[in-house]
């Protein structure tokens, strides 16, 4: 909750104040940061010969981020497979447990387009593993 509540003061910043970059080496070269010059939000900052082409990316941050992308749509894949999950829920000792996990990880959603009122409807009409 202190992370959510962190990320939530950040992106509140940045929508209301700028935001100042004032790093004076280049995170790729270490040398001194000169024009032109390249600032992602994340706070790298890179000469633009540094970066290479057609970077719309921080190459820093890309891997971590492609990979939480990844993990994303895995989750979003499997939360198609309404079987698994029934399966999961009547299976486990805490059924409510399972359903707070899909949440969690935001399988489930209010704003996905009927899959998580199917599993709503669904769970309501078998909720024997309660």
């Amino acid at each position: 909750q202190e992370d959510t509540l962190a990320m939530r003061k950040e992106i509140q910043d940045l929508r209301t104040n700028a935001r100042i970059f004032q790093l004076s080496k280049c995170t790729a070269c270490t040398f001194t940061l000169d024009l032109p010059a390249v600032h992602f939000m994340c706070m790298h900052s890179f000469h633009l010969r540094c970066l290479g082409d057609n970077e719309k990316e921080c190459p820093e941050c890309a891997p971590e981020y492609r990979s939480i992308l990844e993990m994303k749509r895995n989750l979003e894949q499997n939360s198609k497979d309404q079987d698994r999950f029934f399966h999961q829920v009547k299976n486990s000792k805490d059924g409510f447990s399972v359903i707070a996990e899909y949440f969690g990880k935001g399988i489930i959603s209010k704003t996905s387009n009927g899959s998580s009122s199917d599993l709503r409807a669904a769970a309501s009409s078998s909720n024997s593993a309660f």
